[in-house]
């Protein structure tokens, strides 16, 4: 190893880097729609950007299903971002609070406290099934009624809601 090292011509510093999450994940007319990390990139704090896309994957194949003919694909999109942005965004929260605690962890401290460090549950996450929400939703409220707000948030200025550290809703304009 002490070999390897010394020989070693120099060494990358691997910055994580976090984006707020886009204003939105589906294009103009709504027959393009981004999931995952190309939506939502995720810390590897987080320990969730596998399962989200996953989550939105499923809930795209549920509201396709839902939507009953071609034509309504694009409501279909709408709904996709509507059920999915706020549960995401709030879930990319915790990979910065998470990094946060880790990164201010004193590991040397002569009384150091595993549990200070321990990966919190959140049943709001590990226990989601993307595909029952999605059901739910339509099933209440019916493919339009959940695109409707996005149509008319699209005619006014681009906004990103998501809640800060402090579980506060924070708009930051995004032109």
């Amino acid at each position: 190893m002490v070999h390897a090292i010394k020989n070693t011509p120099s060494c990358l510093d691997w910055k994580l880097v976090y984006r707020d999450p886009l204003p939105t994940w589906i294009s103009e007319h709504a027959r393009i729609a981004l999931i995952g990390d190309s939506a939502h990139p995720f810390l590897p704090t987080s320990v969730q950007g596998a399962s989200q896309a996953i989550e939105d994957g499923v809930t795209v194949a549920t509201v396709l299903k839902l939507c009953g003919s071609k034509e309504e694909i694009p409501t279909a999109m709408l709904a996709y971002e509507n059920i999915r942005y706020d549960h995401v965004c709030q879930a990319q929260e915790t990979g910065k609070s998470i990094r946060e605690m880790w990164h201010k962890a004193d590991l040397y401290a002569q009384e150091f406290d595993p549990e200070s460090i321990k990966m919190p549950f959140r049943p709001w996450i590990f226990e989601n099934d993307a595909e029952k929400v999605a059901i739910a939703k339509v099933s209440a409220l019916g493919l339009s009624v959940l695109t409707n707000s996005i149509r008319k948030s699209r005619r006014r200025l681009r906004r990103v809601n998501c809640l800060d550290r402090d579980g506060r809703r924070r708009r930051k304009s995004v032109d």
